[in-house]
């Protein structure tokens, strides 16, 4: 099963939040974008996690971003400490939105996960009626 996202939402209005009204004053809209592109990239992590202990991730991501070290420490550490935008758990990050919308969608997968198997595993005879009930509707 999947454990990382390819959507995830977010409000509309959170460029009006102060998280981001702090992150603009700081480092001005462009911070915004690399926000918004870093949080994708741990949307697309195992588990959400970016784990930036790994210098080629933390490489790719610091190109990805255009940023040079001391710029990207920089920009982690007030996302982390100053922003609260972030969460770094020892050099891994993630973040609210993702850990919100991954929590949500894993259940959704867990129960999409059980029924199918639920379906092509019949373990009761209504379980069996059911499937043979809807074979006989494919025909």
């Amino acid at each position: 099963m999947k454990d990382f996202l390819i959507y995830y939402q977010h409000y509309s209005d959170a460029h009006e939040h102060w998280k981001f009204k702090l992150l603009r004053s700081i480092l001005g809209w462009s911070a915004e974008g690399r926000f918004w592109a870093l949080n994708n990239m741990i949307a697309r992590s195992s588990s959400c996690v970016l784990n930036l202990n790994r210098k080629s991730i933390k490489a790719i991501v610091m190109s990805d971003l255009n940023m040079e070290e001391p710029e990207f420490d920089k920009f982690i550490s007030i996302l982390t400490k100053d922003c609260e935008l972030i969460i770094n758990l020892d050099g891994s990050i993630t973040t609210e939105t993702v850990r919100e919308n991954v929590k949500e969608v894993m259940k959704q997968r867990e129960r999409n996960h059980k029924r199918k198997n639920s379906q092509n595993n019949p373990s009761t005879v209504s379980d069996l009626a059911n499937v043979f009930n809807m074979n006989a509707k494919k025909r």
